[in-house]
């Protein structure tokens, strides 16, 4: 990696400046932020990221001329993202990179949405705290492919270009201000791979006192080391979980609160929030105080705050089922179900919300309904292991209904389905195979 700028600025950059402010500070950015140390190059491999974005039609072949970020109040000199925030249906990511097959600065973008895609665009935004002025920071980096760079809400760079990325082959004068930087990239995917690296040097040597954070910080937000932050905050977690093991639920449940109370910006605060609720009232049987009513809050909470770690998937099926089947509140229950695609339209969890509402919709005596939303899951999620759970939905309520030739017909649809997944499809799967032998009995059962 070269380590100075020594070659001139290309004609581009003197073109593409632009003299727009930074996004404006609002109420609702955060008074206190985990921050990340870059790696020892000086690299930054935290980003708020996103991806993929579609190119504007009308640019095509030049998407880095379109901004893509423009939107309701905001565009890419002024955008200031949180995470889940959307755009194009799509929320934006906080994405912690590890080193990529094609270097250790280098972070591979199609992570962000863990599979790979051509013709469109990926964004990445980072809040960089400066402890000094930078007046003569340079802006070092590459893409795979081009590369469009905002920085305090000014346009400075733009490489529209299919390439493989080289280290610092992208460099051009951006200031760094004493405090607070929002940084954005914005990078072009045609084909093949698609990474960024991004750093910044002073005097020809990398800036390694810069602090990332991946929330909007007010001006004077406080800083909180992230690796120490979460050490401390997973020590709690563990003595917590020590109590729950030991059958301590109350106990348990106050640890789970002095994380949420201490460390709320930790990365194991969603599972404290978790374990929390499931204290209160697991709805699969495991051992808990039995409280629903007092698990429902609790969930929603970890809704609300941590919407986009993975554990709130989880929450929001967990919720829906207590209200089912503890609190006996269908109606709420088939909305929390309904309110997972809108909420999480990516979830590996969306097959299951949808047999739910095909169930509840059953329940209610609406047949003609429970049997469309069972054949919604058939259609757009074929390798769910909830097409068999559909299937054999679909059969009982036939049954429901009345009309006991479909539901044999289903049930024998079912019941090679589930022989042939026990034989082929999860033929050393253990647990799959115990799982289908017991819905081939039942059916057995259902035909007789």
């Amino acid at each position: 990696m070269k380590s100075s700028w020594s070659r001139p600025l290309p004609l581009a950059f003197a073109l593409v400046a632009a003299l727009a402010g930074p996004a404006t500070i609002t109420a609702a950015d955060a008074h206190e932020v985990l921050v990340y140390p870059t790696i020892e190059d000086g690299s930054n491999m935290h980003w708020l990221a996103i991806n993929p974005l579609q190119y504007d039609i009308a640019y095509l072949g030049d998407s880095l001329s379109a901004d893509v970020l423009s939107g309701p109040g905001t565009t890419e000199l002024t955008t200031r993202p949180k995470a889940g925030d959307r755009l194009q249906g799509i929320a934006w990511r906080k994405m912690h990179f590890p080193p990529s097959v094609a270097g250790p600065s280098m972070a591979n973008l199609f992570l962000v949405c863990n599979h790979e895609f051509n013709f469109a665009i990926t964004c990445c935004v980072a809040y960089i705290y400066s402890p000094v002025d930078h007046p003569t920071a340079i802006f070092s980096g590459s893409a795979d492919d081009g590369l469009k760079v905002v920085i305090n809400g000014k346009k400075l760079w733009s490489n529209q270009i299919q390439r493989s990325p080289t280290y610092d082959s992208d460099q051009f004068p951006a200031p760094l201000l004493k405090g607070w930087n929002t940084v954005v990239l914005t990078i072009d995917q045609a084909i093949g791979g698609h990474i960024v690296c991004a750093r910044f040097l002073d005097n020809g040597q990398p800036i390694k006192d810069l602090e990332i954070a991946l929330d909007p910080p007010t001006a004077d937000a406080v800083r909180h080391p992230a690796d120490a932050y979460n050490q401390e905050a997973l020590t709690l977690v563990k003595d917590a979980d020590a109590d729950g093991a030991a059958g301590k639920l109350t106990d348990a449940i106050t640890g789970y609160d002095q994380v949420l109370t201490k460390y709320p910006l930790s990365d194991i605060a969603p599972r404290a929030e978790y374990a929390k609720a499931m204290a209160y009232y697991n709805p699969a049987g495991t051992k808990s105080l039995g409280d629903a009513q007092k698990a429902v809050p609790v969930l929603k909470a970890l809704l609300d705050t941590y919407s986009q770690d993975l554990l709130a998937e989880y929450a929001l099926i967990d919720l829906a089922t207590i209200q089912e089947t503890a609190l006996k509140d269908a109606g709420a229950a088939q909305a929390t179900y309904r309110s997972m695609e809108e909420r999480y339209p990516d979830s590996s969890l969306l097959a299951k919300a949808g047999v739910a509402i095909a169930r509840l919709l059953a329940a209610s005596g609406k047949y003609e309904d429970s049997v469309l939303a069972y054949r919604k899951v058939l259609g757009k999620y074929p390798q769910s292991d909830e097409v068999m759970n559909a299937t054999i939905g679909i059969g009982d309520t036939e049954i429901l209904a009345g009309d006991k030739a479909k539901a044999t017909a289903q049930y024998q649809s079912a019941m090679a389905m589930a022989q042939e997944w026990h034989d082929n499809k999860y033929g050393i799967d253990v647990g799959k195979q115990a799982w289908l032998q017991g819905l081939i009995d039942a059916l057995r059962q259902k035909l007789q």
